[in-house]
């Protein structure tokens, strides 16, 4: 009786303690979010893309016989000029996981993270449910199959940066992978997949053959598990000719849309393009990329995603309008920051 009477004591003063801090959480992840000035992003590496030159805009169609459709269209240089550091496909040769070759001609190791992310005004958010936009290049690949060669990754994120900053997880494997037993909840949300309960062969939000490797899921720091159709992966990486796409989770919701360039698609070509349609099963995003392009023109490739907009009409049009030129005015003083690269280090095993 004693025993039972001392429980709800301590029930009763962690109730109090709660209420005595207000609306702060006491979670210890919440209260760093609640803070999020002070959350460390260098390792989602650098936070514009002046490397690339990037830009992007955003327009919506008519809300009167048109309907209500955003066109979201990424454009870069790919610097293939020769100051890529290119390697050797199928993780062969330069790629080979054991680094024995050393680092690239950057500096970096071959399977190191290059990114370089841009921040969206939230009118881009509130239209397309991406929070921003980063650009990887990946000197090696990365697996399933054919998909282990020189390419660019542009990561389209629904979450924001302080939130990827804790998609932390204890790693191994060269490139770094979530090793798949975690000892935290953070690293175990990696492996946390939105399945259906009536349908768990369709995953929610994501094309009707989206499923992790079924024999080793690949899950990144900073970034989510990876989702692909396995009937429509190239056998090997000299069959990978078009650009294709991947989608992530973390703790069972979407959080990136991936489109992957092979380096062959622009490397050496005067031009280039592509197209691709896609539907999801139990959509509840509804502003996820219905239709997706790209093209290269000798210099510069540009990526059109559309979907169906989550804000059109004037409403789009003014907020498009006031935060564009206090964007500009961020973006100028962005490109100034120094290059920031990812600090973690790759276990081997």
């Amino acid at each position: 009786m004693m025993m039972i009477q001392s429980l709800q004591c301590w029930r009763i003063v962690l109730a109090l303690t709660a209420l005595s801090i207000g609306a702060k959480s006491l979670n210890s992840l919440n209260l760093e979010l609640e803070n999020i000035g002070s959350i460390d992003l260098k390792n989602l590496g650098t936070p514009n893309l002046a490397l690339h030159n990037g830009a992007f805009d955003l327009t919506v169609g008519g809300e009167n016989g048109g309907g209500c459709n955003y066109t979201l269209q990424l454009d870069f240089n790919v610097n293939d000029d020769g100051s890529l550091a290119v390697g050797d496909p199928e993780f062969q040769g330069r790629c080979a996981p054991n680094h024995s070759k050393g680092n690239a001609t950057d500096g970096l190791p071959w399977h190191a993270h290059r990114r370089n992310w841009l921040k969206f005004p939230s009118y881009v958010f509130d239209t397309t449910g991406f929070d921003h936009v980063s650009i990887d290049w990946l000197p090696c690949g990365r697996a399933p199959a054919g998909f282990r060669k020189p390419r660019y990754d542009l990561n389209f994120f629904t979450v924001t940066p302080q939130y990827r900053a804790f998609m932390g997880c204890e790693v191994f494997k060269t490139p770094s992978v979530c090793q798949y037993i975690q000892t935290t909840h953070l690293g175990r949300a990696h492996f946390s997949i939105p399945r259906l309960a009536r349908d768990p062969q369709f995953l929610a939000n994501m094309p009707a053959r989206f499923q992790p490797d079924p024999e080793f899921p690949e899950a990144f720091q900073h970034e989510g598990l990876t989702h692909y159709d396995a009937t429509n992966i190239p056998e090997t990486s000299e069959d990978w000719k078009l650009p294709s796409f991947t989608m992530s989770t973390h703790d069972a919701s979407v959080v990136s849309w991936r489109a992957m360039i092979p380096f062959s698609f622009f490397n050496g070509k005067a031009s280039s393009i592509s197209s691709s349609r896609q539907l999801y099963a139990y959509q509840t995003m509804l502003t996820l990329p219905s239709n997706w392009r790209t093209s290269f023109d000798g210099t510069r490739f540009s990526i059109v995603i559309e979907g169906a907009a989550g804000m059109c009409g004037s409403k789009f049009d003014n907020a498009k309008e006031a935060q564009s030129d206090e964007f500009d005015i961020a973006f100028e003083n962005d490109s100034n920051t120094t290059n920031i690269t990812d600090s973690s280090e790759d276990l081997i095993y």
